[in-house]
């Protein structure tokens, strides 16, 4: 049975003198994409990105592999699990292209242990986490592991589960996905996960969960939301505020999150919606990031179908928010 395939990312690892630079490249459904973290300074009165805390992983060095020449991928079609890519070093170049030669793949043996792999975040340690996508088949990912989040340690580099996120429900037999997003927190070190293991075409019993990245205990969850992009990020008052794409509907919302690490339920909003953009008109966000003052999507088709074609096509919107009629603007889409 083949089905559809998601989140496969590679992560370049960057580091600058204070904070450490990660931007990737993801498959939705088959679909490559770039992600770009960006650590860039505060627009004042607009919806704006957290400065981030990342790290990279010191095992990279220990390897004896410059980090800034390095990235993990998920997105090796040939390769179960996550690899490292060492690109070559070329004069004249300061940082690698997704693209570019390569010196060699390396991988440790528990890369393979969690099946196909696919999106990727990292905390302010330098720790990888990572969420598992069945490809092609479910015969290296059983739907009993599809909620399960693992963890690369950023001192030995090893690989191993981290904390089994539990559905709402008893996992639905006709949906072949369990985790589809995952985000880092950088202000509580805390992340974020959405599953839909519960969920079918019909009926949308998704979890969206806020977890402790110390002791590993939910803070707080939104039940009966189906979401597969999120971010962390602050709103036009300066307020934290987790953004998350709906899987069924287009739309994107938000959230806030206070002192306590907990939903504010009553803040709950709306912020925009792709239904009709697009060279489709029903794309959903698979993710979300910001850049200054701009929001970006990587919008793509989703339907919870086991047949879905293992090559969708992608667009990136790019939205500014307009002060005065607080209101997102498309102002780019390709």
């Amino acid at each position: 049975m083949k089905i559809s395939v998601i989140n496969f990312e590679l992560v370049f690892l960057k580091k600058i003198p204070t904070n450490g630079l990660f931007f990737g490249k993801t498959q939705l459904l088959g679909i490559p994409f770039f992600i770009f973290f960006l650590f860039l300074g505060i627009i004042s009165k607009a919806q704006q990105e957290i400065r981030p805390c990342n790290q990279p992983p010191s095992f990279i060095q220990t390897l004896g592999f410059d980090p800034l020449w390095t990235a993990l991928s998920t997105s090796e079609k040939q390769k179960m699990g996550v690899v490292l890519i060492v690109y070559k070093k070329a004069e004249g170049i300061s940082s690698p292209l997704p693209n570019g030669p390569r010196e060699t793949v390396y991988q440790d043996p528990s890369w393979r242990t969690g099946g196909y792999l696919s999106a990727i975040c990292f905390d302010k340690f330098g720790n990888a986490y990572l969420i598992p996508s069945p490809f092609i088949s479910m015969l290296y990912n059983p739907i009993d592991k599809l909620n399960t989040v693992y963890q690369i340690d950023h001192n030995t580099g090893g690989m191993q589960p981290w904390l089994a996120i539990q559905p709402a429900k008893k996992t639905s037999k006709g949906n072949p996905y369990g985790l589809l997003g995952i985000a880092y927190d950088c202000l509580s070190n805390h992340l974020y996960c959405t599953t839909v293991a519960a969920s079918d075409r019909n009926k949308e019993a998704g979890i969206i969960y806020m977890i402790n990245a110390n002791t590993k205990r939910k803070s707080d969850s939104l039940v009966g939301i189906d979401a597969m992009g999120l971010t962390v990020a602050l709103d036009e008052l300066g307020n934290k505020r987790l953004y998350f794409g709906k899987t069924r509907t287009g739309e994107i919302f938000s959230i806030a999150v206070n002192a306590k690490n907990k939903f504010v339920r009553s803040s709950l909003r709306k912020e925009l919606s792709l239904e009709g953009m697009g060279p489709r008109g029903d794309d959903k966000a698979r993710k979300i990031r910001f850049q200054n003052n701009t929001m970006i999507v990587n919008g793509i088709a989703f339907n919870y179908n086991l047949q879905a074609s293992s090559e969708k096509p992608e667009t990136q919107y790019k939205f500014q928010w307009n002060y005065a009629s607080k209101k997102w603007q498309l102002i780019d889409l390709q």
